[in-house]
Protein backbone atom coordinates (compact mmCIF):
# COMPACT_ATOMS: atom_id res chain seq x y z
CA UNK A 1 0.00 0.00 0.00
CA UNK A 2 1.22 3.70 -0.55
CA UNK A 3 1.49 6.56 1.87
CA UNK A 4 0.71 9.73 0.82
CA UNK A 5 3.43 11.75 0.60
CA UNK A 6 4.28 14.92 2.83
CA UNK A 7 4.39 17.40 0.35
CA UNK A 8 0.97 16.22 -1.26
CA UNK A 9 -0.50 16.10 1.63
CA UNK A 10 0.43 19.89 2.84
CA UNK A 11 -0.49 21.04 -0.36
CA UNK A 12 -4.43 19.17 -0.02
CA UNK A 13 -4.55 21.16 3.21
CA UNK A 14 -3.07 24.52 1.61
CA UNK A 15 -5.63 24.39 -1.09
CA UNK A 16 -8.81 24.61 1.36
CA UNK A 17 -7.88 27.90 1.58
CA UNK A 18 -8.73 30.12 -1.55
CA UNK A 19 -5.84 32.41 -1.43
CA UNK A 20 -3.96 28.77 -1.64
CA UNK A 21 -5.60 28.36 -4.25
CA UNK A 22 -4.99 31.74 -6.37
CA UNK A 23 -1.61 31.35 -5.15
CA UNK A 24 -1.01 27.74 -6.52
CA UNK A 25 -3.20 27.71 -9.40
CA UNK A 26 -4.82 24.68 -7.89
CA UNK A 27 -7.64 23.20 -6.66
CA UNK A 28 -9.34 20.17 -5.54
CA UNK A 29 -11.84 17.84 -6.39
CA UNK A 30 -13.73 15.22 -4.13
CA UNK A 31 -15.43 12.08 -4.54
CA UNK A 32 -15.54 9.59 -7.70
CA UNK A 33 -18.23 11.37 -9.81
CA UNK A 34 -16.70 14.55 -9.18
CA UNK A 35 -13.08 13.05 -10.34
CA UNK A 36 -14.18 11.01 -13.50
CA UNK A 37 -15.68 14.09 -14.74
CA UNK A 38 -12.78 16.00 -14.35
CA UNK A 39 -11.08 12.88 -15.78
CA UNK A 40 -13.40 13.16 -18.89
CA UNK A 41 -12.81 16.92 -19.66
CA UNK A 42 -9.69 18.73 -20.75
CA UNK A 43 -8.89 20.00 -17.65
CA UNK A 44 -5.31 19.33 -16.20
CA UNK A 45 -5.46 16.82 -13.53
CA UNK A 46 -1.98 16.55 -11.87
CA UNK A 47 -2.47 13.74 -9.35
CA UNK A 48 -5.53 11.62 -7.82
CA UNK A 49 -5.38 9.83 -4.53
CA UNK A 50 -7.64 6.85 -4.01
CA UNK A 51 -8.74 4.36 -0.73
CA UNK A 52 -6.94 1.25 -0.92
CA UNK A 53 -10.60 -0.37 -0.15
CA UNK A 54 -12.36 1.83 -2.57
CA UNK A 55 -9.61 1.23 -5.03
CA UNK A 56 -11.20 -2.42 -5.32
CA UNK A 57 -15.01 -1.48 -5.80
CA UNK A 58 -16.43 -0.60 -9.18
CA UNK A 59 -16.39 3.19 -8.83
CA UNK A 60 -12.44 2.99 -7.50
CA UNK A 61 -11.66 1.01 -10.58
CA UNK A 62 -13.13 2.93 -12.59
CA UNK A 63 -11.08 6.08 -11.32
CA UNK A 64 -7.73 4.55 -11.54
CA UNK A 65 -8.27 3.33 -15.07
CA UNK A 66 -9.35 6.43 -16.48
CA UNK A 67 -6.20 7.59 -14.85
CA UNK A 68 -4.47 5.42 -16.73
CA UNK A 69 -5.53 6.47 -19.71
CA UNK A 70 -4.73 9.98 -19.45
CA UNK A 71 -1.24 8.89 -17.46
CA UNK A 72 -2.56 10.93 -14.44
CA UNK A 73 -0.23 9.74 -11.40
CA UNK A 74 -2.38 7.51 -8.67
CA UNK A 75 -1.95 7.40 -5.27
CA UNK A 76 -3.33 4.24 -3.31
CA UNK A 77 -3.85 5.09 0.31
CA UNK A 78 -5.86 3.61 3.89
CA UNK A 79 -9.00 5.09 3.64
CA UNK A 80 -8.90 7.08 6.64
CA UNK A 81 -6.00 9.15 5.07
CA UNK A 82 -7.56 9.87 1.92
CA UNK A 83 -10.87 10.77 3.81
CA UNK A 84 -8.91 13.00 6.34
CA UNK A 85 -7.92 15.36 3.36
CA UNK A 86 -11.53 16.61 2.21
CA UNK A 87 -13.56 19.07 3.54
CA UNK A 88 -16.84 17.74 2.29
CA UNK A 89 -19.08 15.40 4.50
CA UNK A 90 -18.87 12.34 4.36
CA UNK A 91 -16.44 11.90 1.92
CA UNK A 92 -15.66 8.88 -0.60
CA UNK A 93 -12.20 8.19 -0.24
CA UNK A 94 -11.30 9.97 -3.36
CA UNK A 95 -9.06 12.91 -4.03
CA UNK A 96 -7.79 14.81 -6.88
CA UNK A 97 -5.64 18.00 -7.88
CA UNK A 98 -6.52 19.66 -10.61
CA UNK A 99 -5.08 22.84 -12.28
CA UNK A 100 -8.05 24.88 -13.37
CA UNK A 101 -8.43 27.36 -16.22
CA UNK A 102 -8.32 30.82 -15.62
CA UNK A 103 -11.70 32.72 -15.93
CA UNK A 104 -12.78 33.24 -19.31
CA UNK A 105 -12.81 37.01 -20.86
CA UNK A 106 -15.59 36.82 -23.25
CA UNK A 107 -18.13 39.46 -24.60
CA UNK A 108 -21.55 38.51 -23.47
CA UNK A 109 -23.65 39.84 -26.46
CA UNK A 110 -24.13 36.33 -28.29
CA UNK A 111 -25.59 33.01 -26.62
CA UNK A 112 -26.85 32.15 -22.96
CA UNK A 113 -25.51 32.90 -19.80
CA UNK A 114 -26.57 32.79 -15.95
CA UNK A 115 -24.48 35.66 -13.86
CA UNK A 116 -24.30 35.02 -10.49
CA UNK A 117 -23.89 37.78 -8.52
CA UNK A 118 -23.20 37.86 -4.52
CA UNK A 119 -24.05 34.09 -4.20
CA UNK A 120 -21.86 32.99 -1.46
CA UNK A 121 -23.07 29.78 -0.24
CA UNK A 122 -20.86 26.92 -2.06
CA UNK A 123 -23.77 24.44 -1.96
CA UNK A 124 -26.03 27.09 -4.03
CA UNK A 125 -23.24 28.05 -6.97
CA UNK A 126 -22.23 24.47 -7.15
CA UNK A 127 -26.24 23.61 -8.39
CA UNK A 128 -26.45 26.65 -10.17
CA UNK A 129 -23.47 25.38 -11.84
CA UNK A 130 -24.70 22.06 -12.52
CA UNK A 131 -27.94 23.27 -13.90
CA UNK A 132 -26.41 25.41 -16.23
CA UNK A 133 -24.16 22.77 -17.50
CA UNK A 134 -27.31 20.39 -18.03
CA UNK A 135 -29.65 23.23 -19.57
CA UNK A 136 -26.61 23.51 -21.87
CA UNK A 137 -25.69 27.25 -21.16
CA UNK A 138 -22.67 28.98 -22.85
CA UNK A 139 -21.63 29.76 -19.69
CA UNK A 140 -21.13 31.26 -15.56
CA UNK A 141 -20.21 34.29 -15.18
CA UNK A 142 -19.06 34.86 -11.55
CA UNK A 143 -19.73 38.27 -10.41
CA UNK A 144 -18.63 40.32 -7.44
CA UNK A 145 -19.02 38.56 -4.03
CA UNK A 146 -19.46 35.45 -5.22
CA UNK A 147 -18.04 32.10 -3.46
CA UNK A 148 -14.89 30.86 -5.29
CA UNK A 149 -16.24 28.30 -7.66
CA UNK A 150 -12.93 26.27 -7.41
CA UNK A 151 -14.38 25.76 -4.09
CA UNK A 152 -14.47 21.88 -2.91
CA UNK A 153 -18.09 21.99 -1.83
CA UNK A 154 -18.92 24.20 -5.70
CA UNK A 155 -17.02 21.65 -7.33
CA UNK A 156 -18.92 18.77 -5.63
CA UNK A 157 -21.90 20.02 -6.13
CA UNK A 158 -21.57 20.79 -9.44
CA UNK A 159 -21.13 17.26 -10.07
CA UNK A 160 -18.27 18.73 -11.77
CA UNK A 161 -19.97 20.95 -14.05
CA UNK A 162 -17.24 23.14 -13.14
CA UNK A 163 -15.05 21.42 -15.57
CA UNK A 164 -17.04 21.16 -19.04
CA UNK A 165 -18.60 24.63 -18.79
CA UNK A 166 -17.12 27.57 -19.12
CA UNK A 167 -16.59 30.10 -16.05
CA UNK A 168 -16.79 33.62 -17.50
CA UNK A 169 -15.29 36.77 -15.56
CA UNK A 170 -17.79 39.97 -14.40
CA UNK A 171 -17.68 41.87 -18.25
CA UNK A 172 -16.01 45.76 -17.43
CA UNK A 173 -18.91 48.06 -16.21
CA UNK A 174 -21.77 45.38 -14.93
CA UNK A 175 -22.37 45.05 -11.22
CA UNK A 176 -22.56 48.47 -9.86
CA UNK A 177 -18.53 48.88 -10.77
CA UNK A 178 -17.80 51.76 -13.77
CA UNK A 179 -18.89 54.42 -15.72
CA UNK A 180 -19.69 52.06 -18.58
CA UNK A 181 -23.04 50.74 -16.60
CA UNK A 182 -25.80 51.87 -19.08
CA UNK A 183 -23.79 51.75 -22.42
CA UNK A 184 -22.77 48.20 -21.50
CA UNK A 185 -26.06 46.97 -19.82
CA UNK A 186 -28.34 48.83 -23.15
CA UNK A 187 -26.48 45.83 -25.17
CA UNK A 188 -27.68 43.11 -23.53
CA UNK A 189 -30.70 41.32 -22.64
CA UNK A 190 -30.56 40.70 -18.90
CA UNK A 191 -33.18 38.83 -17.22
CA UNK A 192 -33.14 39.34 -13.49
CA UNK A 193 -34.52 36.99 -11.39
CA UNK A 194 -36.62 38.77 -9.16
CA UNK A 195 -39.61 37.58 -6.83
CA UNK A 196 -41.28 41.08 -7.47
CA UNK A 197 -40.58 40.74 -11.25
CA UNK A 198 -42.81 39.56 -14.19
CA UNK A 199 -43.80 35.81 -14.19
CA UNK A 200 -41.13 34.63 -16.84
CA UNK A 201 -43.48 33.41 -19.49
CA UNK A 202 -45.28 37.10 -19.30
CA UNK A 203 -42.09 38.75 -20.68
CA UNK A 204 -41.06 38.69 -24.09
CA UNK A 205 -37.52 39.08 -24.01
CA UNK A 206 -37.62 35.70 -22.72
CA UNK A 207 -38.15 34.37 -25.31
CA UNK A 208 -34.89 35.85 -27.08
CA UNK A 209 -32.00 33.38 -28.25
CA UNK A 210 -29.33 35.59 -26.10
CA UNK A 211 -29.87 36.50 -22.61
CA UNK A 212 -27.71 36.73 -19.46
CA UNK A 213 -30.15 35.12 -16.24
CA UNK A 214 -29.11 37.29 -13.24
CA UNK A 215 -29.02 36.01 -9.86
CA UNK A 216 -28.08 38.01 -6.90
CA UNK A 217 -27.71 37.00 -3.12
CA UNK A 218 -30.94 35.75 -1.23
CA UNK A 219 -30.74 38.26 1.07
CA UNK A 220 -29.74 41.48 -0.54
CA UNK A 221 -30.45 40.33 -3.96
CA UNK A 222 -29.66 42.05 -6.93
CA UNK A 223 -27.92 45.78 -6.50
CA UNK A 224 -30.28 48.14 -7.78
CA UNK A 225 -28.53 49.86 -10.24
CA UNK A 226 -28.01 46.46 -12.31
CA UNK A 227 -31.13 45.78 -12.31
CA UNK A 228 -32.53 48.91 -13.71
CA UNK A 229 -30.72 47.70 -16.67
CA UNK A 230 -32.57 44.56 -17.07
CA UNK A 231 -36.13 42.95 -17.02
CA UNK A 232 -36.70 41.35 -13.57
CA UNK A 233 -38.50 38.09 -13.83
CA UNK A 234 -39.70 35.37 -11.02
CA UNK A 235 -41.04 32.11 -10.74
CA UNK A 236 -45.20 31.77 -10.34
CA UNK A 237 -45.59 30.89 -6.48
CA UNK A 238 -48.50 29.74 -4.37
CA UNK A 239 -50.27 32.50 -2.34
CA UNK A 240 -48.11 33.16 1.11
CA UNK A 241 -44.68 31.97 -0.63
CA UNK A 242 -42.40 34.61 -0.87
CA UNK A 243 -39.36 33.20 -2.91
CA UNK A 244 -37.14 30.44 -3.59
CA UNK A 245 -34.09 29.46 -2.99
CA UNK A 246 -31.68 31.21 -5.20
CA UNK A 247 -30.39 27.70 -6.98
CA UNK A 248 -34.09 26.49 -7.24
CA UNK A 249 -35.06 29.90 -8.28
CA UNK A 250 -32.19 30.17 -10.85
CA UNK A 251 -32.84 26.29 -12.12
CA UNK A 252 -36.43 27.08 -12.64
CA UNK A 253 -35.64 29.68 -15.05
CA UNK A 254 -32.55 28.24 -16.87
CA UNK A 255 -35.23 25.41 -17.57
CA UNK A 256 -37.87 27.89 -19.04
CA UNK A 257 -36.17 30.30 -20.94
CA UNK A 258 -34.07 27.61 -22.75
CA UNK A 259 -37.35 25.90 -23.41
CA UNK A 260 -38.83 28.54 -24.57
CA UNK A 261 -36.03 30.02 -26.55
CA UNK A 262 -36.24 27.18 -28.53
CA UNK A 263 -33.27 25.02 -27.14
CA UNK A 264 -35.02 22.37 -26.57
CA UNK A 265 -36.33 22.16 -29.74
Amino acid sequence: MDRISKSKQRLARRLTSRRAREREGLALGEGPGVILEALRSTVEVRWVVVGEEYGVAERGRAIVAACGERGVEVVRAPDGEVRDLCTTDAPRPALACVRPPPLESWTLRRGRYLMALGVQMPGNLGTLIRSAWAFGLDGVVIGAGTVDPWNAKVVRASAGGVFHLPLVGEPEGLGGRGDGDAVEGSRLNLLCADAAGAPVEAVAEARARNWVLVVGNEGSGIAARLGRLGRAVAVPLADGVDSLNVAVAGSVLMYELTRRDGGWD
